[in-house]
């Protein structure tokens, strides 16, 4: 039976920029030649020498292990907080940290990065706009006694210098 006291898990997606987002394209690209390339040279030339055998399997086999690792990453990579854990996840990779243990958050309205206080161990979030709120009262809610803060940018002109 469900306890309706218990959070739902909520997931925030991390957006990537345009930039990472051509690397990956360009990896997979470099890789799908990769793949092309050997599958060419075993059709075209055989295996003629020991080399060769070992050669054109493991540029097929590390190339295939770089399109599953970027298609992951850039499927699976998200925040998600639940009634005890806050778990990030890039694509293979997981972490998780207990929400008890949290201290501190800490927003930098400027950038959007979200630095989160264990003690004295941290780890930094780039948080996007469009969550990064939900996110911090999807925290709060489980671990009220956390402190929240947050920092203005500062849009001040720089001083000029008065000559004599």
């Amino acid at each position: 039976m469900n306890n309706k006291n218990s959070q739902q898990t909520k997931s925030y997606k991390i957006v990537f920029s345009n930039l990472i987002i051509g690397l990956c394209i360009l990896v997979f690209a470099l890789c799908a030649a990769g793949i092309a390339v050997s599958v060419y040279r075993l059709v075209k030339f055989g295996v003629e020498t020991w080399s060769d055998a070992l050669k054109s399997p493991l540029l097929i086999g590390v190339s295939v292990f770089c399109i599953a690792l970027i298609i992951s990453v850039l499927v699976r990579s998200r925040y998600l907080v639940d009634e005890k854990y806050l778990i990030s996840q890039f694509g293979f990779v997981k972490s998780k940290f207990e929400i008890k243990d949290i201290t501190t958050l800490e927003l930098n309205t400027d950038t959007y990065k979200l630095t989160v206080y264990m003690g004295e161990q941290f780890f930094v979030i780039t948080s996007s706009p469009a969550w990064n709120e939900d996110f911090i009262r999807a925290l709060l809610a489980v671990n009220p006694n956390i402190d929240y803060t947050f920092t203005l940018a500062s849009k001040e002109e720089p001083k000029k210098k008065n000559k004599p």
